[in-house]
Formats: structure tokens, C-alpha cells, sequence
């Protein structure tokens, strides 16, 4: 018998019994459901802003249109996103993680073998990324607004188609003349153009 100071021994093989978690809950962590509805309101914040600055451009709209279009609440708004530049800086994040992917894509793989091959599937991609998902396509636009990072997006698009026609001008694969130097530039202006032109002129061009 156990004496009053002494702990009575747990038979062996019994196990304590765990405290049940809560439905939708981890143990040990916080409240899933709070966290998930936060990730939709912020995903939502971004579709919707997206939306206008590909139709409305980025000057003309505003949070507080972003705020009625969407029925957010200002708290919310501000909670994810402290300013319209802000927004605009994820969607120009969004759009050069997606520049990378592609070029990445493209650069390992093995039917593509020549620059002219790369840049086919590097601008092919990109096309149908840019028609098929708004917030690529705004991305995209907004790698030319000067008020938010003066061009430096597009400098890092012209940036990295460069060095594809540089090791393809160092293999002697292309000429090394200005035409072919300036490329990069046209190809990735020529890009945006043809998609701005297409909005402002009502044409669906693909």
C-alpha cells in the first residue's frame, strides 16, 4: 500500500488517456478556420484589384472601388494589404515568379534545343498564362507603372530574356548585331503592347 507522500505506480501497459482535439483543430495549434477564411479574404483583396487594374489601369483605380467591387470590409482591407501599391507589388511578385517558372521550364527542356526554340516556348507560355489568368495579366501591366517601381519589373523581364540571346550570340548561334541585342527588348515591349492594344481596341488577339 502506498503511503500519502508516495505517487501510486500506473499499472504497465496502461496509457494515459489524450485529451480528444477539437473538430478542424491540430493539436497544439491555433483555430484552422479563422487562418482559412483570412487566406480567402486575401486571395479575393488581390482577384479583385487585379480586375481593375487590368480593365481600369492602375491610376484609375482606387481601395475604396476595390473595397465596393468586392464588399470588403476597410479593416480587412488594410489588415492584408496597407496601401493599392501594396496590392499592386504582390500581383508584379506574382507575375515574376511566373516569368521565372517559365523560363525555367523552358531552359531544361529538351525539346527546345535552339534560342529561336526557348524563346517560341518561353512567349508561347506566357501568352497563354497572360490570356488565361487576370492576375498574371495585370501583373504583367503593372511591370510598366512607373509609380511603383519605375520599370524595374521590365527591366528584369528584358533582363533575362537578354541572357538567353547572349549565350546564344557567345555560341554563334545568333549574329551579333544591334538588331538581334535589342531583341529582347522588342519581343517583351512587343508583348505588353499587343495585349494593351488588344483591351483599349475591344479585339480578341491572341
Amino acid at each position: 500500500m502506498n503511503s500519502p507522500n508516495e505517487p501510486a505506480h500506473t499499472p504497465e501497459g496502461t496509457a494515459t488517456t489524450p485529451a480528444r482535439p477539437r473538430i478542424g483543430r491540430a493539436v497544439g495549434s491555433k483555430n484552422s478556420v479563422p487562418q482559412a477564411r483570412a487566406v480567402r479574404t486575401r486571395e479575393a483583396i488581390i482577384a479583385v484589384a487585379a480586375r481593375h487594374f487590368d480593365t481600369d489601369g492602375y491610376g484609375h483605380t482606387s481601395i475604396n472601388t476595390i473595397s465596393a467591387t468586392g464588399k470588403f470590409a476597410k479593416g480587412a482591407m488594410y489588415y492584408h494589404f496597407p496601401s493599392k501599391e501594396a496590392i499592386a507589388e504582390h500581383l508584379i511578385s506574382d507575375w515574376n515568379r511566373t516569368l521565372d517558372e517559365t523560363i525555367s521550364e523552358a531552359l531544361t527542356s529538351g525539346s527546345s534545343s535552339t534560342a529561336g526554340e526557348k524563346l517560341t516556348a518561353i512567349f508561347t507560355s506566357l501568352a497563354r498564362q497572360i490570356a488565361e489568368d487576370t492576375n498574371v495579366r495585370a501583373g504583367m501591366k503593372l511591370t510598366l507603372e512607373p509609380t511603383i517601381d519605375s520599370g524595374a519589373a521590365f527591366a528584369r523581364w528584358v533582363d533575362a530574356i537578354s541572357d538567353i540571346i547572349e549565350t546564344a550570340i557567345t555560341a554563334g548561334e545568333l549574329t551579333n548585331t544591334s538588331t538581334t541585342r535589342r531583341l529582347a527588348w522588342n519581343l517583351c515591349a512587343g508583348t505588353l503592347g499587343a495585349v494593351n492594344a488588344s483591351a483599349i481596341l475591344h479585339e480578341n488577339v491572341d
